[in-house]
């Protein structure tokens, strides 16, 4: 019984807030009461201490909701008293824990379940090797000093095994790569740290870092500060190192055979813990690709996007036109209550040498890639994705012409856009230009995504071998009757169409990527703003309506009629240019303060307050505007006005931004003193803000009513569209934006 064999016993966890990790936890308090104590190392994160995070990202999962069903909050708490949370972090110096609890896990530690990794396939080269391997060699050479001679459990993955064909069996790694190189495991990452250290250093050669330095520039334009531009500087660098330690780690593991940096780097720690696990009971634990869960905690719990689903998603979306693979190939799937039950059973033993344990599918139950392409377009027929028009998105058939024929046709797509791209820079500044480069841009977006899943996943659906599983079928054989019921991984009882059409396929449709936690988490305030455009969006006036009150102020009555006749017939060159570019007629218009001093500019400002904006302001933008200061959100007014104008509103926003003109002793120029605050330059100006007060536009609000507002709107999480213009009205459509009509 594993009851027994876990009984009095205490088991360190790694990787305890991941999706395997959560699984465990949840499954070891569940059907594991005999365990006396579980450590979980848990490494705070985002403003979370160990402990806090242990309560919300595992207990707060729904995969304790059965528990917390079945015993009750006070009797899931007394469960949960098991769990000694210790705050560290694999990668550090004695996982960065202190002497007292390093003693602790050195007399009571059992079993080591190291789940902890980087799962990224195209993780930088510097952190797969210290997460993947120094991560787990520190962990193991603690635990070669502890008392009790834990049993040492390495989860690693079945795709470590890279590009061989035909059966790969359950054998410890040995002295080759998969395409037959001799590698010496310390040698290699000696090798791997010096490509490290040659990428950073030239990351500082002076020819680009002055490259970095005027891309920074021509980003933030006149709206960015020097220490910003140092700042957004170094943004770059790091960006670009990161790029290449990518490049690099990808290119390593595909000369020895490997798909990616991430089996590379699990093969090096394989190898690794094989050759230093001293005294310690070693079991490498190898699953395929993990997806939602057949039973438990419940049918299709899942956390995250697995490494299938993106591709699923983004077929049902009608994104992928075609993806890469063999229809004949096994793509290798495994419910997550398999990994957990085999893991469990394969730690209670003692082995005398290492053994090894692969949780696949292929060998006893293939699921072919066309056949799990025919589940999901079946499925998605019936259960289509809808648009934001509440369409049914149409979902595209696919060929399977080889990877080769999709990377080359989405590289000339790619070359064919850019080229576009670079066309429309040098046109004209105007709406129509901007639609088209968005349009450019959104196409790019979708082929580059195309081609990132074909060349990071594209490899596994064109695998070549089968994992053998007979050691964890022999294992599943050995349990008892008993055990085999609450410890169930038989492969072979899995029903691919019925698991994927009525489990899978449903929960990541009703949650595509998402983590569920019973308590969300509140916005903090000053974190969330709500930015406003002025004209047009909080009041029914213009810059034109503005300047012409403002200039028959000065007038005498009797001479207003005779300048008004003089104004009015330059209104439709105005219009027409406004049409052409905001920007432009931003500068054009502007002309006309020329020769007003700043003090009476400022002293009208306040008049228009009172005598003009008042009768305009809409008063549901008041109470729009109320609402998001009760809720602790920063009101931010973003306009293409002039400073002395807005300065009277300033009393309703915590910060203005907007247009001011240059003055020479104080007289205006006409001339505006950074660039125009429209289209491109105010989402810059915003992006430029956010950083500086720590804004997460992600999860702000803006309000506009023109197409010159769209890059602004399309810089936040939730974009509200006021009495539109048509151009802006289409775009709201065509993306699903809520309209507000406001009147006076």
């Amino acid at each position: 019984m594993l009851g027994d064999a876990y009984r009095g016993k205490s088991l360190l966890l790694t990787g305890g807030t991941g999706f395997l990790g959560t699984a465990l936890v949840e499954k070891m308090l569940r059907s594991l009461p005999e365990l006396e104590r579980i450590y979980l190392l848990i490494r705070p994160s985002s403003g979370k201490g160990g402990r806090e995070r242990f309560e919300k990202d595992i207990l707060g999962s729904d995969a304790f909701d059965r528990l917390r069903e079945e015993l009750g909050e006070e009797g899931l708490a007394e469960r949960a008293a098991k769990v000694r949370v210790l705050e560290g972090d694999v990668q550090a110096r004695d996982l960065g824990l202190s002497r007292e609890e390093l003693d602790e896990l050195a007399e009571g530690v059992d079993v080591v379940i190291h789940s902890a990794a980087s799962v990224i396939f195209d993780a930088p080269l510097d952190a797969a090797v210290d997460s993947n391997v120094r991560g787990t060699l520190g962990l193991l050479r603690l635990a070669r000093g502890w008392e009790k001679r834990p049993l040492f459990m390495h989860i690693s993955t079945a795709y470590v095994a890279g590009e061989v064909e035909g059966p790969v069996p359950e054998l410890l790694p040995g002295g080759e790569t998969p395409n037959g190189a001799r590698i010496d495991w310390r040698e290699e990452v000696a090798a791997l740290d010096r490509m490290v250290q040659e990428v950073e250093d030239a990351s500082w050669e002076r020819e680009r870092a002055s490259e970095f330095e005027a891309e920074a520039r021509r980003e933030l334009g006149m709206v960015g500060e020097e220490p910003e531009v140092a700042e957004r500087a170094e943004q770059l660098r790091r960006a670009w190192v990161r790029e290449r330690l990518v490049e690099r780690g990808n290119e390593r593991a595909r000369e020895l055979g490997w798909h990616d940096v991430y089996t590379f780097t699990k093969s090096l720690a394989e190898r690794g813990v094989l050759a230093e696990r001293g005294p310690l009971p070693l079991v490498i634990l190898r699953p395929a690709i993990i997806e939602s869960s057949l039973s438990e905690p419940r049918p299709g719990w899942i956390q995250g996007s697995r490494m299938a689903d993106p591709i699923i998603m983004a077929y049902a979306k009608g994104v992928l036109r075609e993806f890469p693979g063999n229809p004949e190939s096994v793509v290798d799937l495994v419910p997550v209550d398999h990994v957990v039950n085999a893991a469990l059973a394969a730690a209670a033993r003692r082995p005398e040498e290492p053994e090894v344990y692969q949780v696949a599918s292929g060998e006893r139950n293939p699921l072919r890639y066309r056949e799990l392409y025919g589940y999901v377009r079946e499925y998605f027929l019936e259960n289509p994705l809808r648009d934001a028009g509440q369409r049914p998105i149409p979902l595209p058939e696919w060929s399977f012409p080889g990877r080769r024929a999709v990377e080359n046709r989405l590289r000339a797509e790619l070359a064919a856009l850019k080229a576009a791209g670079k066309v429309a820079e040098r046109l004209p500044e105007g709406h129509m230009t901007q639609d088209l480069r968005g349009r450019i841009a959104r196409a790019e977006k979708r082929a580059r995504m195309s081609f990132y899943y074909s060349r990071i996943y594209g490899p596994y659906s064109d695998i070549r071998s089968t994992f053998s599983a007979q050691n964890t079928y022999r294992l599943y054989r050995e349990l008892t009757e008993e055990d085999r019921r609450e410890f169930p991984f038989d492969i072979a009882e899995v029903d691919w169409a019925e698991w994927l059409q009525r489990i899978h396929l449903p929960a990541i449709t009703a949650r595509p990527g998402r983590k569920t936690r019973r308590v969300a988490k509140e916005e903090e305030p000053g974190q969330v703003a709500a930015i406003f455009d002025v004209d047009g969006t909080l009041v029914e006036a213009n810059v034109v309506a503005y300047y012409a009150w403002l200039r028959m102020q000065q007038l005498p009555r009797p001479l207003r009629p005779l300048w008004l006749a003089t104004f009015l017939p330059k209104i439709p060159y105005y219009w027409g240019l406004d049409k052409i570019s905001r920007a432009h007629f931003n500068r054009a218009f502007y002309k006309n303060y020329a020769g007003w001093t700043h003090e009476q500019a400022r002293q009208l400002g306040r008049e228009s307050f009172h005598n003009f904006t008042l009768k305009r302001l809409y008063p549901e933008a008041m109470e729009v505007l109320r609402d998001h200061r009760e809720k602790g959100h920063r009101i931010v007014f973003l306009s293409g006005a002039l400073d002395f104008v807005l300065e009277p509103l300033g009393g309703l926003a915590d910060d203005v931004l907007c247009a001011r003109l240059s003055e020479e002793n104080g007289t205006y120029t006409g001339r505006l003193s950074g660039a125009p605050v429209a289209g491109e330059a105010r989402a810059r100006m915003l992006a430029s803000f956010a950083r500086r007060r720590n804004i997460d536009l992600s999860r702000s609000y803006a309000y506009g009513d023109s197409i010159s507002d769209l890059p602004m709107l399309e810089a936040v999480g939730y974009p509200v569209v006021v009495n539109p213009d048509r151009r802006l009205a289409a775009e709201a459509k065509r993306k699903g934006w809520p309209v507000r009509r406001w009147r006076r």
